[in-house]
């Protein structure tokens, strides 16, 4: 038996164990002990492993995400019951005669059930509106550090517009517990950041605020479809 099979043999008896029936939990109970002591695994071990994720893409390339797109992500994540990572990535191709490096930044998403796919789904839909108001919003601006500064800052109201349709699920403790140990388990110890800064440039002061306005006009349809949460723009 291997180790994956032996965490689903632990989940089901674990499963069995919180059964009504006294004596069918005591034996699925034992029988779980027992594969957790032969295997050297826990029972945070097999909750763990029930543990998915799903990515997302971001728009960016090797960089550090700003504040606003952290905290859209946090948002997504919050609303349905996961936790959120952001991580680079780098793979290699190959154009004519010379070997390019291409880079990305992604976000995944971990959660039980398909809570993970839906997060990454929804914050995936979201995002791309997020960058089609933002581009409108600063079309007019030639300044390079101020077309930065402004777009940062109507991203911010923005997202604080569209929290209002994710308020945060409760998350089971042991749930919670899981999701960590599963962090743990495949990513090691992690880092954290407060974003990328825009320091230089200036804003002006109905950036925020018009930022604000157009997230009001994000919709989340809650009728889902064999687990899928249908994202759409109000016009």
């Amino acid at each position: 038996m291997t180790r994956e099979q032996a965490l689903r043999k632990i989940q089901a008896c674990l499963r069995l164990a919180a059964s009504s029936n006294a004596t069918e939990a005591a034996t699925a109970l034992r029988q779980a002990r027992a594969l957790m002591d032969r295997y050297g695994l826990t029972e945070a071990d097999a909750a763990s492993s029930e543990i998915g994720d799903a990515e997302a893409t971001t728009g960016f390339r090797g960089d550090e995400l700003p504040l606003s797109l952290m905290a859209l992500a946090t948002v997504v994540a919050d609303g349905y019951r996961c936790r959120v990572i952001g991580s680079q990535q780098r793979s290699t191709t190959w154009r004519g005669d010379e070997l390019s490096l291409q880079r990305r930044t992604v976000v995944r998403f971990l959660g039980a059930g398909a809570d993970p796919q839906i997060a990454a789904y929804a914050f995936t839909v979201l995002r791309r509106q997020l960058q089609k108001d933002k581009r409108k919003h600063v079309s007019r601006v030639r300044k390079q550090a101020n077309r930065e500064r402004r777009a940062e800052e109507f991203a911010l109201g923005w997202v604080t517009a569209v929290r209002r349709l994710f308020p945060s699920a409760e998350l089971p403790e042991r749930r919670a517990a899981a999701i960590e140990q599963a962090l743990n388990q495949r990513y090691g110890e992690l880092t954290q950041s407060t974003g990328k800064q825009f320091k230089g440039g200036r804003v002006k002061p109905d950036d925020f605020d018009s930022g604000f306005d157009a997230g009001r006009g994000a919709y989340v349809n809650q009728g889902l479809a064999e687990g899928q949460a249908k994202l759409e723009h109000l016009p």
